[in-house]
């Protein structure tokens, strides 16, 4: 998650921090739902926790998933590539080896992603950014037009792939009722409340372990979205968007106007059916549509208006930054806080989705002043600090002078 680029602090681009500052913001909103309640047990099962059901809540989580679920994952996708390219095009620049200082920090990024996982939450994206980050070494010299035809490709051919299956599930189902046979479809459960509240440490680890490797069984639908987004920032980053903002404005708007414009309309639908229509495969399957059209156009609007934001308003800058300097140490911290609320706590199942937008507000404040703090005396969130020495093979200083 994030990242915290090899570079001496007063070479940052203050902005893209403030935006992935934000971006933790909308993570932590749409992960909730899975922290507070047996979200992904109920997919499988095909049943709906109280928690999420009733107006209020069903109308929190619609917000939820238009707004947030979809967005947010492939805005810090975006900004993954972008801070490929950066930290190889400056690695060069000190006549440093470029593959190797990236190996050893996408290896370590796997082992953080493993290890957060299985032993804290199975909802862990770290694992699944550092496998596709290894691809992203096929593309870096390639002309950004290339690395751009080949982002847009990727989404246009999952998009495809959604789209008949959606046609798929359809004609299924109209043949089976037809014929009058009903088809349960895949029915499991992990008995998640149940494991949580009443099972051992060893139970938990082995549940997170079981979703863990179903994820990755299911790896081959996500990886081509998450390198389609990887993709585009490293294009952005090519072609120097992000080195002068100011010079980018009339993009920058564009791109705004563009990416919400369509995307919204796209995530109004999509969170409709994600929110309202979960029981049926046909609707399911073209919710998806969320990850290959609504969640990179919303991305890429929601990083273009921030920019623009940004750009008129440094004080928000300063308030954003720290937290996304140190955005891998906030993004497993995020899982703490929420482990100890909902799993020591016992809240598990129990607090309505009503509640989880300012559960998510009130945890993002929290980390906000807990990152102003850590950053007014060191130059690095642990976890940066661990990473990048590991990439270095050196100690790096930790406090600043």
């Amino acid at each position: 998650m994030g990242d915290n680029n090899p570079i001496e602090f007063n070479k940052r681009i203050f902005e893209i921090d403030g935006i992935r500052g934000f971006a933790l913001l909308g993570i932590l909103m749409m992960n909730i739902m899975s922290f507070a309640g047996p979200d992904i047990d109920d997919s499988f099962s095909g049943t709906r926790s109280e928690i999420y059901t009733g107006f209020w809540n069903e109308l929190s989580l619609f917000f939820i998933n238009t707004f947030v679920t979809a967005n947010f994952y492939t805005m810090f996708s975006f900004l993954f590539g972008l801070g490929f390219y950066i930290f190889l095009s400056r690695a060069e620049k000190k006549k440093q080896s470029t593959s190797a200082l990236f190996l050893r920090r996408i290896g370590l990024l796997l082992i953080f992603g493993l290890l957060h996982g299985i032993l804290l939450w199975y909802g862990d994206i770290l694992w699944t950014y550092a496998i596709t980050g290894l691809l992203l070494l096929l593309f870096y010299k390639f002309k950004p037009k290339v690395n751009l035809i080949i982002a847009v490709s990727l989404l246009v051919i999952m998009t495809i792939m959604i789209i008949l299956s959606a046609v798929a599930a359809y004609m299924m189902k109209m043949y089976n009722s037809g014929t009058g046979l009903e088809t349960e479809g895949f029915v499991f459960s992990l008995h998640m409340t149940e494991t949580i509240l009443n099972g051992s440490y060893g139970d938990l680890v082995s549940m997170n372990a079981i979703i863990l490797g179903l994820s990755a069984a299911g790896a081959i639908f996500v990886i081509p979205n998450v390198l389609a987004m990887f993709l585009l920032g490293l294009y952005a980053g090519q072609k120097g968007y992000f080195n002068n903002l100011r010079k980018s404005l009339g993009l920058l708007k564009k791109v705004a106007v563009i990416g919400i414009g369509i995307g919204l309309p796209v995530k109004i639908f999509t969170g409709y059916l994600t929110t309202y229509q979960s029981h049926d495969d046909v609707f399911v399957q073209l919710a998806q549509l969320s990850s290959t059209i609504g969640g990179p156009l919303m991305s890429l609007g929601y990083i273009a208006a921030l920019a623009l934001i940004l750009l008129k308003l440094p004080k928000l800058v300063s308030l954003l930054q720290p937290v996304g300097q140190m955005a891998l140490t906030n993004y497993i911290g995020q899982t703490v806080i929420m482990l100890v609320i909902f799993y020591v706590f016992g809240l598990f199942n129990s607090v309505n989705a009503v509640w989880f937008i300012p559960i998510a507000l009130g945890v993002f404040i929290l980390q906000l002043l807990l990152s102003h703090f850590w950053m007014k005396y060191f130059s690095y969130g642990p976890l940066e600090w661990l990473w990048r020495s590991f990439t270095y093979l050196k100690i790096m200083p930790l406090r600043k002078r």
